[in-house]
Formats: structure tokens, sequence, C-alpha cells
């Protein structure tokens, strides 16, 4: 979730120093420029994945799944994870300056992420409207997904709600990331 910050954050960049108005007189689609943005930090996700991996392989951690289950998981992140570079587009797109983008991303990352099921996986022992949040939060659906896919246990249908969570955001967010851009760039 974090790491989706600095999409935003570049992107703001690039259209204040104008790399975006080069693009506008290239001959290419509407959307390549934002798709390639988003599609780009590809080796931002792998990186933070593989510094993941490697920090808590040295701290003790080890996958008790099948291989195929593990890559499962990855590519389950990864689509996620892809989904809400969408939101960041979106609020590179929407701030004014670039300084604000990171204040404007940390205010939706937070509640996302430590409302969620990441630290605490027993969330009957949080308050009840704490409790009610982390049920509906996708952060949660994936966290849930990814631990049953890399250690063990039931699945269920945190995955399906993981793909679904993340077929809407994009459903939403991408035309008005495109809208924005139209006005924007």
């Amino acid at each position: 979730m974090f790491a989706t910050m600095g999409l935003g954050t570049a992107l703001n960049e690039d259209i204040h120093k104008g790399v975006f108005d080069r693009f506008r007189s290239l001959p290419i689609a509407r959307s390549a420029p934002l798709l390639g943005t988003v599609l780009g930090d590809t080796v931002r996700f792998i990186t933070v994945m593989t510094v993941l991996v490697g920090f808590g392989s040295v701290l003790g951690f080890r996958f008790h799944t099948d291989p195929l289950s593990v890559l499962a998981a990855f590519a389950l992140a990864y689509v996620f994870y892809l989904a809400v570079c969408w939101i960041s587009v979106l609020v590179g797109l929407v701030a004014p300056t670039p300084e604000t983008v990171q204040g404007l991303a940390f205010i939706w990352v937070m509640p996302l992420t430590f409302g969620s099921s990441i630290l605490v996986p027993d969330t009957s022992t949080m308050p009840g409207w704490l409790e009610a949040w982390t049920k509906v939060n996708p952060v949660t659906h994936l966290a849930e997904s990814v631990r049953a896919l890399t250690v063990g246990g039931p699945i269920g249908n945190h995955a399906w709600y993981t793909l679904a969570w993340a077929a809407g955001i994009v459903l939403v967010t991408f035309p008005l990331a495109m809208r924005m851009y139209s006005r924007r760039a």
C-alpha cells in the first residue's frame, strides 16, 4: 500500500515538469502515458516483494505451502497492487503539488492498512466498530488470502473478494484518472 504513494508523487512531478505535455504531441493513445506509468511501477512492486521476502527469511519466516500457492499469493498481491496504483495516480493528478500527494495518499492508506488484519490476524479481540471495519476492508481480504496461500489454512472467499475489490477500484478510478489526465496534463 505504501509503495504506491511514490507513483502519485512521481506522476505529479512529471506533470509539473512538462513531461506529459511532450506525450500529448506524440501519436500515441491518450491512455498510454498513464498505463505505462502504472505498468512500469511493476519494478517497484518486485523490489518491495523481494525486500519483504528477504528480510522475512532472515528473521525466520518460511513458506509452508507449495511453490504454486506462493506464486498465486504474489500474483494476487500484484493484481491488487496494480488496482491500488490507480488510486495513487488519481491522487497524483488531483493534488496541486507533489508535496501534497504524500499527505493525501496517507489519508487513505492509513485506515486501509492499519485497520486490517495484517498486524492482528485474530480480529475478534478488536473493539466492535474496528472489527466491523476490518471485515469489509479490502486489505484484510488480501492479507487473509496471502496468509492462506503462503503459510496454509483455509482461503475461503477472501481471494474472490480481493479480486472483486481490485476490479471495482479499477472500474472507478481508471475512468476518473483518464478524465483528470485530460484536464490536467
